[in-house]
Parts: structure tokens; sequence; C-alpha cells
């Protein structure tokens, strides 16, 4: 496979590493883009993380909640120019959309709600017409529509004039205690904590069992890689793994990592004190995180099943 100037681009941006590394990763996986990220990492020339998700567009990420709390919406409209993305029209119909998704549980779906009437025109027609007028491509890039049980409460925070948004999804002990103004303010700590954070999975039990074995995999041949281990039994090369590992846990585990108002605790030590107070249990069930453009990578993809990151 021809391996061209475009694609060492591309996979430079998403891993920071060298042209020429970048070239070589390429030619060595056959121009699989994936597995060329894999081999720089393993190789200590790229982070798994370093310029992930960069924005491919701009655009519009929207998060909704009902009132009481229990259902909530996350929606990403697309346009070419941050100047659209502020344009009163196109917000105004991003709006629409989310509402119309929080009001039908039918509506959680691109082909649906593509399909659906609004002011007495279908959501299709209302696109093109807002592109005609407006000049640029406009499309519906993402939706998600989520329920909670009546122990569970939604909060959203939204930041950057919707280039980022998140919804975070708090279990409560009783119904009573999720239906409080201080849980509410709880989940919007946490939602703070992803957007800034911007942690993979609730809690590492949650971390699928291929991923887990592919970070693992990874370390080990950043391990093999190193000069210094050369001589190290295998038996002790895994011990390092597992060390490594639980590093990854604590950096991509929301419960794990450390509060970011006071790092002398983790998210879980905050959840522990406040389920203390109110002589019950407060856990993560769940939280997505959206960035205007996000191609999803495998880690996401995989967070985002068991509900998470978008």
């Amino acid at each position: 496979m021809e391996i061209t100037a475009k694609m060492v681009s591309e996979l430079r941006e998403k891993t920071g590493a060298g042209m020429m590394k970048c070239k070589e990763a390429l030619i060595e996986c056959k121009g699989n883009f994936d597995e060329a990220v894999d081999y720089l990492r393993k190789k200590g020339l790229a982070s798994a993380d370093n310029k992930a998700g960069r924005a491919a567009s701009q655009g519009l990420i929207t998060a909704k909640t009902t009132p009481n709390r229990r259902t909530a919406v996350l929606l990403e409209t697309n346009c070419e120019t941050d100047f659209v993305a502020r344009n009163a029209e196109f917000v105004s119909f991003t709006g629409k959309l989310a509402d119309a998704v929080l009001g039908s549980e039918a509506l959680g779906t691109l082909p649906a709600l593509t399909a659906h009437t609004i002011d007495g025109q279908k959501v299709e027609d209302t696109r093109k017409a807002l592109v005609a007028k407006i000049g640029e491509n406009i499309q519906l890039g993402r939706v998600q529509r989520v329920t909670a049980p009546e122990t569970g409460v939604f909060d959203t925070y939204i930041h950057g004039e919707g280039k980022l948004g998140v919804v975070v999804q708090l279990n409560c002990g009783t119904a009573d205690l999720a239906r409080k103004p201080e849980t509410l303010g709880l989940a919007h700590e946490i939602a703070l904590q992803v957007a800034a954070m911007n942690p993979f999975f609730p809690t590492r039990n949650e971390v699928p069992a291929p991923i887990l074995a592919k970070e693992k995999e990874i370390v080990l041949g950043q391990l093999q890689n190193d000069p210094k281990n050369a001589n190290k039994p295998q038996n002790i090369l895994a011990k390092i793994v597992e060390g490594r590992m639980d590093k990854f846990f604590k950096e991509r585990c929301l419960v794990e990592q450390l509060y970011v108002k006071d790092d002398s605790k983790t998210v879980q030590d905050l959840l522990n004190e406040f389920g203390k107070q109110h002589g019950t249990t407060v856990t993560v069930a769940a939280f997505w995180r959206w960035a205007i453009g996000d191609r999803p990578a495998e880690t996401t993809a995989a967070c985002c099943a068991s509900g998470c990151c978008g």
C-alpha cells in the first residue's frame, strides 16, 4: 500500500511523533492507521491521548435534561466555520432538535430525528433550507438520549460556547436523595471533573477486557524496547506492567482520578463523603463527554458502549 504524505501528516497530528517515525510506523503496519498508533506507543513515541479527538469541523454541542432530571439529551450539529456555529438561526435549529429528542424516546436516533417534523416542516427540509440561506454545509452529527431510574439524576455541563458537552448520571440509595438540590450539585461537580480530566471509564471494573489487554501489550512493548530491561525476566516485567496499569486506572477511571478542586482526595472519596452524610450510597452510573468533531478512538468507543464519553 502506498504511504502518502497526507497519511503521515494525519498520524503525526494524532500522535505528536516525528514525520519520519510516523512514516516508518505506517510502512511497518502496511498503512493501518490504528496499528501505526499502537506501534508508535510501544516505541514510546506517542501518547494514547496526544491530540486525540482533535476537531475535524465546527459546530455546537447541546446538552439538556427534563425538569425532573431523569432524562438527558446530548446533540451535536456540525457546520464549516465557528462563525456559523454562533449564528442565531443555527443555534435555534440545534435547540429545537434537542427539545424534540428530549420530548420523545422515539427520536433518539439520527434517522428518526431527520425524518421528524418540527414547526410544520421535516427536519431534513429545514436543514437544507438553512444550508441554502447561510451558505455552509450543515449536518446532524450525533444524538444520545438516556433515561435514569427513580434513584438516578442527571446533570449537564457545556464548555467553550458549545465546543464540549458533558452529561453525568448519578445513582443514589434512595429516590428522595436523587431529588435533593445538593445531589444535583454533586452531579455538577463531577460533570466539571469529566470535562477537565477526560476520563474514559467510570471505574476500573468497566474497562473492557480487549482494551485492558491492549494497554498491557503496549506497556510490555515499551518495557521490552527499553535497553535497561534487556536482562529482566518475564515475571518481573509482568509485575512492572501491573504497576503501570494502576497508573492507567488512576488517570482514566473517573472515580480513581484526583478531584480537580481538592487533590487531597479522589472522586470516589467525594462520593463516599456525600453518601456518609446522607446515610446511603451514591455512585457514578455513567457519563458522556462529547467534543466537536471527535473521531471516537477504540477506547472511547468501548467506553461509550457502557455509557461514557460519547
